[in-house]
């Protein structure tokens, strides 16, 4: 029978250890399928579209008495928020064609264009409000495809 090892430290080794990051979809991203469009752009991007956007997620912060920065789970269901549906910017008239159908819950509405510049700044801002005091910097990288990224 193999011997057993056990780490016994007579004080709490955990008590000085400085702030550390997790990565949350560096390897494999965060993929989540938004439809959008810029409203006001002149090409291509103010018709409905979407994409298979790809996102990742740094967290920094204390360790918390279960052993980590933050629990995965809570970053996830922030980003989740957004898979499959619309976002769109207020005022856009698709809202109201969204409400008519009966599939208002479909829609993200933002103060901003729906750009991936935009959804990683609102991400980042929703993250650090809703994950715990602990936690003292976050970082969201939004791709749009494999040529446009935005974020940290």
């Amino acid at each position: 029978m193999p011997e057993r090892i056990l780490q016994s430290y007579s004080e709490n080794v955990l008590s000085d250890t400085d702030e550390r990051t997790l990565h949350v979809g560096r390897d494999r991203p965060i993929r989540i399928s938004t439809g959008h469009r810029i409203q006001h752009h002149e090409g291509k991007c103010s018709r409905p579209h979407g994409h298979n956007y790809e996102i990742s997620v740094s967290v920094t912060g204390e360790l918390t008495d279960e052993g980590w920065v933050v629990d995965k789970g809570d970053v996830t269901a922030i980003i989740d928020e957004w898979d499959h549906r619309f976002l769109l910017e207020d005022g856009d008239p698709l809202i109201d064609a969204f409400e008519q159908s009966g599939d208002s819950n479909a829609v993200v509405v933002l103060d901003h264009p729906p750009t991936a510049e935009v959804m990683s700044v609102i991400l980042e801002k929703r993250l650090e409000d809703e994950l715990p005091d602990t936690v003292t910097d976050v970082g969201v990288e939004v791709a749009e495809t494999g040529e446009l990224c935005s974020g940290f």
